[in-house]
């Protein structure tokens, strides 16, 4: 693949980068040297890097990933006992970043090939999908370096894992394996960590030819947000999504692409038919 600085407007050695190629859009944290630790500038490049992935059509899916032998180690200490002293500040984000991964309007698979610790976790767990290494070590950290949580988990884990074990994660705060993260449902898939980027682009690639853009989008919407509303509120939701979308040519197509054997030709995009009164 072909980098594509210009998501972030950062050099190729970026600590984010971002590629595009087949509709799939391929977000590498790359400080290797480091465990791809998170920094500040991370903050603003993987930002930048969502906001391009939910605006950009060429776009459908996105993998975000780690480069060498970890997908994110946690936040860098390389400050060491000061990491997280802001006694001078009491205006800290839990959720710095410019667009959060829920917020996208493309499936976002994170591909943890190595070690997905604290913060790291945390933006595995913002993505839609999680395919882990097994050789990997997991875990919500903080409450071990004597901080709370952040990017939403507190909201988030409860939805995915339930309370109890959410509690567990977060407050005992252990260290995983792949299979164990599987096992409390935090990970759809569990392989080998030289199989983990291989296993997530398949995934992309089949939703990115055969599942309408928009419709992914929509359906992602829904479910994130139906995960804080009533039933009756949900099913309200999903009733205008349906006709809304069977009004659009998709729908059509879809049918016709399946009956004549062939990949579909998707017409409606995320920016020019997403609902009229839908948040982004």
């Amino acid at each position: 693949m072909a980098a594509v600085d210009s998501a972030t407007g950062k050099a190729p050695n970026a600590a984010v980068k971002l590629e595009v190629e087949d509709g799939i859009a391929v977000i590498t944290l790359n400080r290797p040297e480091a465990l791809n630790t998170f920094t500040g500038a991370m903050v603003d490049e993987l930002g930048a890097a969502y906001q391009r992935c939910d605006t950009d059509e060429a776009i459908k899916v996105v993998v975000i990933t780690g480069s060498g032998r970890a997908f994110c180690a946690g936040a860098d200490l390389s400050d060491g006992g000061n990491a997280f002293d802001s006694t001078d500040r009491a205006d800290t984000s839990s959720c710095p970043l410019s667009m959060q991964a829920w917020q996208i309007r493309k499936p976002v698979i994170a591909a943890c090939n190595g070690h997905a610790v604290g913060v790291g976790l945390g933006v595995a767990t913002q993505c839609d999908i999680r395919i882990v290494a097994k050789e990997g070590k997991y875990g919500f950290l903080q409450n071990r370096r004597g901080v709370v949580t952040d990017f939403g988990m507190t909201a988030i884990l409860p939805r995915i894992v339930g309370m109890e074990r959410a509690f567990e994660l977060l407050v005992r705060a252990p260290k995983l394996t792949g299979d164990e993260l599987h096992a409390m449902g935090l990970a759809s898939r569990v392989v080998a960590a030289d199989k983990v980027l291989e296993e997530a682009m398949a995934i992309a690639k089949d939703m990115a030819i055969n599942c309408s853009p928009l419709v992914m989008g929509m359906h992602k919407k829904l479910l994130w947000d139906n995960l804080s509303q009533s039933i009756e509120a949900g099913i309200e939701h999903e009733s205008f999504a349906l006709n809304y979308s069977m009004r659009k040519p998709d729908a059509l197509e879809g049918g016709a692409a399946f009956f004549e054997k062939r990949d579909p030709k998707w017409q409606a995009t995320v920016n020019d038919d997403w609902p009229d009164g839908w948040e982004q």
